[in-house]
């Protein structure tokens, strides 16, 4: 099972502030997906064939706590599936282990060029 952890501390653009709720300073729901999209994608990198890419297809998420703007906080991601859509669990953890936000996220292997064509065409 492959797994990994990004440690990252909330700034200003990850807050809920800057995603549409004025003078909300926590971790948005929107800058967890994208963190937790690259840790995962990260992972499957040394994975891909030559001229393979992945990309987001599903995620289920509850978010149970807040992050304030300043706190660290550990967004962990786990390989719960392989092959063609790989699933990983994910969780983001405050420094002392509490669980703020966990879920699952879905990736699909593409081929890079033929996915680039069709987005340009």
């Amino acid at each position: 099972m492959t797994s990994n952890e990004r440690r990252i501390t909330v700034s200003p653009d990850d807050s809920a502030s800057r995603w549409g709720n004025p003078g909300v300073e926590v971790l948005s729901t929107p800058a967890i997906l994208g963190h937790v999209e690259r840790l995962c994608a990260d992972l499957l990198k040394p994975q891909l064939a030559p001229g393979e890419m992945t990309v987001g297809v599903q995620v289920v998420m509850n978010h149970r706590a807040p992050a304030r703007v300043g706190e660290v906080v550990v967004i962990e991601a786990t390989a719960a599936g392989s092959g063609s859509q790989p699933r990983f669990d994910f969780a983001v953890k405050s420094v002392d282990g509490s669980v703020l936000c966990d879920g699952v996220h879905q990736r699909a292997v593409v081929d890079a060029g033929r996915f680039r064509a069709r987005i340009s065409a």
